[in-house]
């Protein structure tokens, strides 16, 4: 099999990823949802690289030609998901220093009047 070597360093790449998910859930680092969603992302990865014909099946289920373009639209989906999470994210952070640095402003101004 040709693609032996590259199937086993990805399968120790997933290994390895699983592993530090499991330590990151431990330390209640990762909610349970993301926990499970990055446990599946990883294992549908290891899949498809054991089993390459899985995502030429789907994609005649989903009606696409190819299994590398249902593999690759797959991937463009979900990286827009991702990237629009950390947009909340950062924005509900950019929320939340904006409000602390207007507190610690106006805190700081009663302190200057007080001395005055």
């Amino acid at each position: 099999m040709i693609y032996l070597p590259l199937q086993i360093i990805v399968s120790l790449f997933v290994l390895l990823v699983v592993f530090r998910l499991f330590k990151k859930f431990q330390d209640n680092t990762l909610k349970i949802s993301e926990f499970l969603g990055w446990l599946m992302i990883w294992l549908v990865v290891l899949t498809v690289f054991w089993l390459p014909q899985t995502t030429s099946y789907l994609a005649r289920w989903f009606g696409i030609g190819r299994g590398v373009d249902l593999a690759i639209y797959s991937a463009v989906l979900i990286l827009f998901y991702l990237i629009f999470r950390l947009y909340l994210k950062l924005d509900r952070q950019q929320r939340q220093i904006t409000k602390i640095i207007r507190h610690l402003a106006l805190t700081d101004n009663e302190k200057d009047n007080l001395k005055d």
